[in-house]
């Protein structure tokens, strides 16, 4: 939910709560005062009529105006009591509703009950005119509402909603810096601040992370190309036992396992750190042929077959990635298969399937994680899968392992 959605329902609820509420309160005050000003008049009419008798010695004659009515009762006893009360009388083919007040007095050895009543249809229609101009201010209040948060709270919201766009635009690669929007709001200027102070560390650490690591690679491979060239010419001095050969063996092939990790690593990285941006269509099934044919020779010096469905499938990616994902693919499968195995491969539109067969299931949750070693071999690196899911991720690939009727599976699947 949109921020100014979310604060136009708040406050909308919150505005109709407090309108209704006040209208309760201003009805029920209004009410009050019109009942206390027709008791007041009800009282008028009773010391008037007391006055009248008084000065008279009689009572005065029953009235019945449009709105008052005044009636005098014979009681056989004083009638003591005096009150006020709401009623409905009939007035011409309807009812309507009078305040009436009750009391009693005497005329000579008579005593009599007076009822003086006086309609309240005036009040009535006064509240329904509040009601009514309630209703109207509400709706105005509404209709304001909107249009404020409509085109007010949109434009004083601008920065926030530009500096997003900003931030959504940043890449660690890019260093040109942000251009957020100006603004005199307080609150925006220290978020934009913050925002600068952030991005701006954040390339720095990631150039210093980059250069380093770059460095790092590279004089790595140097002493390691060496200590190769001299492992290969002692390995080929006659002098040596069987011995001291095999153990110069097992430190050449530690030595490559090491060179390996360090190319991997530092390949990803680089995909991690987004460094292979240019795309380009890619044909995966004349991409895919050429890796089969390189991989021929090896192939059959394991006794391996293939069992192709090869169909014509275009994916946007770059060309080295693609490059990269195929041979890892292929050379998972083709190094975890035993002698005579059958390798399933399956192109189709949206769709590459790659399935050698295995007696373990894998970890789904471990299965691309780094340095996983599910048959603890210590030819592999365990950074192979992991390429193969950050080359995925980067352009744009879904990737998920399966395994059924005792085949690996590693399923790739894109938008075609």
């Amino acid at each position: 939910m949109k921020l100014l959605t979310k604060y136009n329902r708040t406050i909308v609820g919150a505005g109709l709560v407090l309108i209704l509420l006040s209208g309760l309160v201003f009805y029920f005050s209004i009410k009050y005062v019109q009942q206390d000003q027709i008791d007041s008049d009800l009282e008028i009419e009773e010391e008037e009529i007391q006055l009248y008798v008084k000065q008279y010695g009689r009572l005065p004659l029953m009235m019945a105006v449009k709105d008052q009515q005044i009636n005098f009762v014979a009681q056989g006893s004083a009638y003591t009591q005096r009150t006020f009360e709401d009623l409905q009388l009939t007035e011409g083919d309807g009812q309507e509703e009078y305040r009436q007040l009750s009391f009693g007095i005497t005329v000579g050895a008579v005593h009599y009950k007076v009822t003086v009543s006086k309609s309240l249809e005036e009040t009535e229609q006064l509240l329904q005119a509040v009601f009514g101009i309630t209703a109207i201010l509400i709706l105005l209040l509404l209709s304001m509402m909107f249009v404020v948060n409509r085109f007010i709270l949109k434009k004083l919201w601008h920065p926030f909603y530009r500096s997003l766009e900003v931030v959504r635009s940043f890449g660690l690669n890019n260093r040109e810096e942000l251009q957020f929007p100006a603004t005199g709001t307080t609150e925006f200027r220290d978020m934009i601040k913050t925002l600068q102070e952030t991005t701006s560390q954040a390339r720095h650490d990631y150039f210093v992370l980059k250069t380093f690591s770059e460095n790092a690679a590279h004089e790595i491979q140097t002493p390691l190309a060496i200590m190769r060239s001299k492992l290969d010419l002692l390995i080929q001095d006659d002098q040596l036992t069987e011995r001291q050969t095999d153990t110069l063996q097992i430190i050449s092939g530690a030595i490559q396992r090491l060179s390996s990790l360090n190319s991997s690593l530092l390949l990803l990285g680089k995909i991690e750190n987004r460094q292979f941006t240019f795309t380009e269509p890619i044909n995966l099934k004349e991409r895919l042929e050429e890796k089969l044919e390189a991989f021929r020779e090896l192939l059959q010096m394991k006794g391996i077959q293939l069992e192709l469905n090869l169909s014509n499938a275009v994916i946007p990616m770059n060309t080295l990635l693609a490059d990269i994902l195929l041979n890892n693919l292929l050379s998972n499968a083709t190094r975890h298969s035993h002698e005579d195995a059958l390798i399933k491969i399956i192109l189709q539109p949206g769709l590459l399937t790659v399935a050698n067969p295995g007696k373990i299931a894998l970890d789904k949750s471990q299965v691309f994680n780094r340095f996983y070693k599910p048959f603890n071999t210590g030819e592999q690196n365990g950074l192979g899968l992991s390429i193969i899911q950050q080359i995925c991720e980067s352009s744009g690939i879904n990737i998920y392992y399966e395994y059924n009727d005792g085949l690996h599976s590693f399923n790739l699947r894109w938008k075609d």
